[in-house]
């Protein structure tokens, strides 16, 4: 039983990239109060990055949910998204207020 858990974790740390952190300006959410199914930040370098949130992500690390980057967007108020890169598409894992 243990080495099959060992084995279960060894495959699950091996399908997960590292993670990269960012932040930026919100430019684009593609969603609403139901849920965001994408969006787009413009970092302080002038990259324009796409996001599409990991299924399990519901809500920023505070708690607020993740439609609060609809708030963002219209203050311009920056966030960090940590995010992975799987097969090209940039996958956010945890999305906060950026400090």
């Amino acid at each position: 039983m243990r080495r099959l858990l060992a084995a279960g974790l060894l495959v699950v740390a091996a399908c997960a990239g590292p993670q990269d952190r960012v932040d930026g300006v919100v430019v684009a959410v593609d969603g609403g109060l139901a849920g965001v199914v994408s969006f787009e930040i413009v970092t302080g370098a002038g990259d324009r990055l796409g996001f599409v949130p990991e299924a399990a992500l519901e809500s920023f690390a505070d708690g607020a949910p993740l439609s609060h980057l609809n708030e963002h967007l219209r203050t311009g108020v920056r966030v960090r998204v940590t995010y992975e890169d799987r097969a090209g598409i940039l996958v956010a894992v945890a999305v906060s207020d950026a400090p």
